[in-house]
């Protein structure tokens, strides 16, 4: 895969791009990775065009305006803005965690753009119940007057790896090639992030599950949701209670933690393969 960008107006998407010739594959990343994350996924789509951006504010894509912040709607924005731009009709959107939610949350509001939906360890939308309203909004307005623009600051890769692999489930390899996407370089070659730290706030509102229930009802094309059985996500019990929300979704466990599709590799990819084959 090659690097890449689309200019998206405001913003410039950076992405890694396997030149293909078939239908487009659009990769979406989780929270706080980039494309790189899906790199090793290439070689099972090769016979499709295989995009996998950057989101706004990761890896080496542009950071929002100063003021501005980093919520879903944004994020289906700037995949809009994206796909009209390029003239793209009937994509298939591949996303992991917070990339899943955003393919299925795509597909819901955008079906006739949307030919299926790879969501690896997520099943629709994270929610919260209308009683938490006022502690969600309370805790996302004092997170984020707390966060500002990047600042200069010196950062050694291997400590980063080792305080991402404390946190997650991820082994080290796969961390230093996410992070390594993350950092940039001076002439010296000291390294900084290039990610947005605003990208550690909360989020201002989650949905109910009523309104996530409404909006994967309005997914039309196939969706096939990948979980891990190591993950904290834990999708084997949530896809049985949200099973009913989808008009045509299968759900395939495979073993591994979160980051499964860099774990195990080849039998996510293979699955993929065999479920594109099939549109």
């Amino acid at each position: 895969m090659i690097d890449t960008e689309f200019n998206i107006g405001a913003l410039q998407l950076a992405a890694l791009d396997n030149q293909g010739g078939g239908k487009v594959v659009i990769g979406l990343h989780g929270y706080l990775d980039n494309a790189e994350s899906l790199r090793l996924l290439a070689p099972y789509l090769q016979s499709y065009r295989f995009v996998a951006i950057d989101l706004a504010g990761h890896g080496r894509s542009s950071h929002r305006a100063q003021g501005a912040h980093y919520n879903q709607a944004d994020y289906l924005q700037d995949l809009y803005a994206l796909i009209e731009s390029q003239g793209w009709d009937d994509v298939i959107l591949l996303g992991h965690s917070l990339g899943g939610i955003l393919a299925s949350l795509f597909a819901a509001l955008f079906p006739e753009k949307v030919s299926a939906v790879i969501s690896i360890d997520a099943c629709g939308p994270l929610t919260e119940s209308e009683e938490t309203t006022a502690t969600q909004l309370r805790e996302s307005i004092v997170s984020r007057y707390a966060k500002s623009r990047n600042k200069l600051r010196l950062v050694e890769l291997e400590d980063a790896v080792r305080a991402r692999c404390k946190i997650s489930d991820i082994p080290e390899e796969h961390a230093r090639s996410i992070l390594s996407r993350n950092l940039t370089q001076d002439a010296g070659g000291h390294c900084f992030w290039s990610s947005d730290p605003k990208l550690r706030t909360k989020s201002s509102l989650r949905l109910t599950e009523k309104q996530a229930e409404s909006l994967m009802r309005a997914i039309v094309c196939p969706v096939l949701f990948i979980g891990a059985s190591n993950s904290f996500k834990k999708l084997a019990s949530v896809f049985p209670k949200r099973e009913a929300w989808f008009l045509n979704a299968q759900y395939e466990q495979l073993v591994g933690g979160h980051h499964i599709h860099m774990e195990n590799t080849d039998d996510v990819g293979v699955l993929i393969r065999h479920f594109v084959e099939q549109l």
